[in-house]
């Protein structure tokens, strides 16, 4: 039996614990003692139900940042969150550390976790890398830009990384660390397991990468319950606090059609002000699989697991990113043929022309239906299996 340390430290919403609570199920029901260091007890918990794990608070980093340029590759973030600020990174590697003595791990799983990979390296720890092609990010020199569909001069992505690098080992030092020569070693080091499929890898296929496919908590939930409308049924997974919702849902008020919208955050005055006989609100989540199937179209904010789940199913989505790494799957999708982008930041969309679009584009079908069947022997019980002896593997079980 080994003692496997799981650890999440940057993202929001629940797509990361989504993939870990699978993983540590499986490591569990191998006979090996889990525990999670997290940055949502909370939310780990309620997933978790009552597997025998034990959590502790992710040491994070909750101050501001101001001067900095845009964000155009992964060392931007790591300098957005906490790296600008060395000695409060260095407290919070002491914590880290503190946590790593009191938990003894044979190896860490780290997803998204750049203070746990600086704390392992100061502690000489094994870790292995789990997450999307952008929570596991490709490692160059200089890291490539994550914004390809602006031109980003060859400069800026060295200022960025070497500026990372700087500060990253102004806390290794202090913390009694090896500085980094590359800001890649940070990363490569260890072993990484990429939890999506070549095609949509946010940074594009990575000739050696160890790619076992996306890992989902599985749950049933409800059949989707749509209006008794004419017109196309369109379903929308959306958060009703982003700015474009209220746009989208006028224009969808003013459509023909038959309208679901699942808004996780949706409040009662949002109903209210928005729901109509064709238009039909909720925050209670739908079984995707019949969605794909009933749906003419699906609008979401590219979230890498609906995506995917999309996709798998032959589904082409038009998706609407809030955010970098949305924005940065949104535009590999879009790139391939395989779903619409309509990034709500350019504005002026007509979202009933996108539907048109989506709805009369034949070549987008049959790429998506090729995709399916690509993937449709995918296995995730399998995936989990392999991945369980690579860990034991690598935890010297």
């Amino acid at each position: 039996m080994s003692n496997i340390l799981f650890t999440w430290e940057l993202g929001g919403n629940t797509g990361h614990l989504h993939k870990l609570v699978p993983i540590i199920g499986r490591m569990i029901a191998r006979g090996h003692r889990v525990s999670f260091i997290t940055k949502d007890l909370i939310g780990s918990r309620r997933l978790l139900g009552d597997l025998p794990v034990a959590l502790f608070p992710a040491p994070l980093w909750r101050g501001k940042v101001k001067g900095l340029p845009p964000v155009v590759c992964y060392p931007d973030i790591l300098l957005r969150t906490g790296f600008m600020d060395t000695d409060g990174m260095v407290a919070l590697v002491e914590g880290w550390m503190a946590l790593f003595r009191l938990l003894a791990p044979d190896l860490i799983v780290a997803e998204h976790s750049p203070g746990a990979l600086v704390a392992a390296r100061v502690a000489r720890l094994p870790c292995v890398l789990v997450g999307t092609g952008f929570t596991v990010p490709r490692p160059a020199q200089p890291f490539p830009s994550i914004t390809p569909w602006q031109k980003v001069e060859p400069d800026r992505l060295r200022s960025g990384t070497d500026k990372a690098r700087e500060m990253i080992n102004r806390v290794l030092v202090k913390s009694g660390g090896e500085p980094l020569e590359r800001l890649a070693d940070l990363f490569t080091p260890h072993d990484s397991v990429l939890t999506t499929l070549p095609e949509l890898d946010h940074y594009g296929p990575r000739p050696a990468a160890s790619y076992c496919g996306p890992i989902m908590l599985r749950s049933t939930k409800p059949r989707p319950q749509w209006p008794q409308s004419g017109g196309p049924r369109i379903f929308v997974y959306l958060h009703a606090h982003l700015p474009v919702f209220p746009e989208l849902m006028r224009q969808l008020a003013e459509l023909e059609c038959a309208a679901l919208v699942v808004a996780p955050d949706l409040a009662s005055s949002d109903v209210k002000r928005f729901q109509r006989a064709h238009l039909r609100l909720t925050p209670e989540q739908v079984d995707m699989g019949m969605v794909a199937e009933e749906a003419d179209a699906v609008f979401n904010h590219a979230s890498h697991g609906m995506v995917v789940e999309l996709l798998r199913l032959g589904k082409p989505p038009i998706m609407l990113p809030s955010y970098v790494e949305q924005a940065l799957l949104a535009y590999r999708v879009f790139q391939r043929g395989l779903g619409i982008m309509a990034q709500p930041s350019s504005g002026g969309w007509d979202y009933g022309r996108l539907i048109r679009r989506l709805i009369g584009d034949q070549a987008m079908a049959a790429k998506a239906a090729a995709f399916a069947k690509r993937y449709r022997a995918f296995d995730q019980n399998q995936v989990l299996e392999a991945l369980a002896e690579k860990l034991e593997h690598l935890a010297g079980s």
